[in-house]
Parts: C-alpha cells; structure tokens; sequence
C-alpha cells in the first residue's frame, strides 16, 4: 500500500470516531426546562381577588336555547369604585368588562373552527358577578346558535374554565 492509502484510513477511522462521540451526546440528551415562564397575573402583578375554578360549567335550560348558570361563592370584599381590577378567562383577560362598585359584567366570545381553519360557530358567554354582604353571586348565560353550545361544553371538557377576578392596585 503506498503511503496515502494509510493517510486516507487514519482519516477515516478518525472521522468515525468523532462521529461516534457525537451520536453519544446525541443519545445522551435529557429534557429540562430552561428559565420560568412568566403569566399575565406575574407581568402586570395582579393579586387573585375571586377565583372560581368549576371545571364545566353547569349550565341549566328550559327551552335548549337559552342557557343560565348561577354559582355562589363565599363572601369576596370588593370594591370597584377605588381598585382597579380586571377579568381573567382560562388565563386570558376579557377585554369586554364594565366594573360597578358591587358588581363586574363581561363576555366571553369563543370562536370556534373546523380543520380547514373556517369558523363553525362562536359561543358567547355573558358573566355577571355580583358582590353582596354574605356571598358573591356569579351567573353565566349563553345562547345555542349553530351549535354553540355543544362546542362550548366541549371546550371546557378540554379547557375547564376558571374565572378570576384580579386586582392590581389602590388609587391614591
């Protein structure tokens, strides 16, 4: 064999070994998680004032049109004429919100699609949470228009639905 044969071997074999010690760290890769995610709540500094975690909802209906739910929590202090609060939905906040001082309304417009991206139907739910001296009255209505609220249900069999009322600070 003449001398490059043997240049052309090491060459080779060296590369091969350096392959090797890639794929071994390759193979060697653990999952982890990198850094903290950082929620709406903790960028703006919200302080939960109510939350209702109540999984599906249970709504109730006499005509299968017109859907109510009235749930009612512990007594929550609350005060909308000098805090400054705002609505959260699942994580989200709702951007359709009037606050009184006993009592916040909002909706919640949820689109859904089918699996080329074209919109089904929408669910609209309305909120309205009341603040009384002895308990805080929640009352979710919704519409069934297209089969809504089938899509609705379905949702929050996945999703859940928490409400969360939050605040963010006192006006001086």
């Amino acid at each position: 064999m003449k001398w490059y044969s043997y240049l052309l071997c090491f060459i080779l074999i060296l590369s091969g070994v350096f392959c090797s010690i890639g794929l071994v760290h390759e193979f060697n890769v653990e999952s982890g998680v990198y850094g903290t995610f950082e929620s709406v709540e903790t960028i703006n500094k919200y302080n939960d004032v109510l939350k209702v975690d109540k999984g599906v909802i249970p709504f109730e209906t006499e005509n299968y049109k017109d859907y109510t739910a009235v749930v009612t929590e512990e007594y929550t202090y609350f005060d909308g004429k000098y805090n400054d609060y705002a609505v959260m939905f699942n994580g989200n906040l709702l951007s359709d919100v009037q606050i009184y001082a006993g009592k916040i309304t909002a909706s919640i417009n949820l689109n859904f699609y089918d699996n080329y991206g074209e919109k089904i139907t929408t669910s609209v739910v309305n909120i309205l949470i009341e603040f009384f001296d002895s308990n805080t009255k929640i009352t979710f209505t919704t519409q069934n228009i297209d089969n809504s609220y089938a899509y609705l249900n379905q949702y929050m069999n996945v999703n859940g639905s928490v409400l969360k009322v939050v605040m963010r600070g006192i006006y001086e």
